[in-house]
């Protein structure tokens, strides 16, 4: 049983990372929200792979969307493919200053990080985070593992580099999550808009009904979801040759999703702001 006194460290530990990344980055909007005090039933939607000339109109349209409807949203850069394409590099900025989006270290190529050591790993996050400081002018708190993957010499890279939250999926970094003793937060995906084929030919776009099932269980079970999406899944395609043209069809699943969401009761946050609103 935890003891009073281990509980309220764990909550002042919570609240003040996120009122630190809200410092940093600005306030994120929220989205139906709840009674202060209630415990948050909270869905975070990342998306991943943010870089120069890839699919650049699905990923503004992506972010255009939870623009619209002035919901916050969680995006990760790769660096090195990141600070060229004006087009992109504007609209971050533009997000950030007006505190609908939230920047997540996502990488300096995509590395697989497990396959990295400890210091190595700790050297990609510190040159991601210097390169987007360098442009945004300021280091992400959050690590998005490219692949998901994370072991414990990520965790403590992560803290090496004042990282605060880590997300990855609950294969790799598995339940409870409001317990951990490393020192940092973390807040795993525990559903999709899309993902690979099981043979790797083909990128598969869900429904929102698949969706919408995984992200109340992931609240009932531990009292959020995350939603990991990626553009090529809303591009239309051929097996994996990718084109920058928008798949409508499953613009409207994300659309149905936005709404369901809604129509639950669940409130949506950025991933930082998980932990003011659902904090231990």
């Amino acid at each position: 049983m935890h003891t009073h006194a281990q509980g309220m460290k764990r909550l002042a530990f919570a609240t003040g990372c996120a009122v630190l990344l809200l410092a940093t980055i600005g306030a994120s909007p929220s989205f139906n929200a709840q009674t202060p005090g209630e415990r948050c039933k909270c869905v975070a939607f990342r998306l991943d792979d943010i870089q120069d000339y890839y699919l650049q109109k699905i990923q503004i349209r992506l972010m255009d969307e939870f623009e619209k409807r002035d919901l916050p949203l969680t995006v990760g850069i790769i660096a090195n493919y990141f600070g060229q394409d004006e087009k992109i590099v504007s609209y971050v900025k533009q997000g950030v200053a007006a505190g609908r989006l939230e920047v997540a270290n996502h990488g300096w190529n995509h590395e697989k990080f497990t396959l990295y050591s400890q210091g190595e790993q700790s050297d990609l996050m510190a040159r991601t985070n210097d390169k987007l400081n360098s442009i945004l002018g300021f280091r992400p708190l959050i690590f998005i593992a490219p692949y998901n993957a994370v072991n414990n010499s990520t965790f403590a890279a992560a803290k090496e580099n004042a990282i605060l939250y880590v997300s990855a999926n609950m294969t790799l970094d598995r339940p409870p999550y409001h317990e951990k003793s490393d020192g940092l937060l973390h807040y795993p995906e525990t559903t999709v808009t899309g993902d690979l084929s099981g043979d790797g030919a083909r990128w598969l776009s869900y429904s929102h009904e698949r969706t919408m099932e995984e992200i109340k269980r992931g609240i009932d079970e531990n009292g959020f979801a995350v939603v990991t999406m990626h553009p090529m899944e809303f591009a239309l395609r051929d097996g994996l040759n990718f084109r920058d043209e928008i798949d409508e069809r499953q613009m409207e699943e994300l659309d149905l999703l936005l709404k369901a969401i809604s129509e639950q009761g669940y409130e949506i946050t950025t991933l930082g702001d998980l932990a003011l609103r659902n904090g231990p």
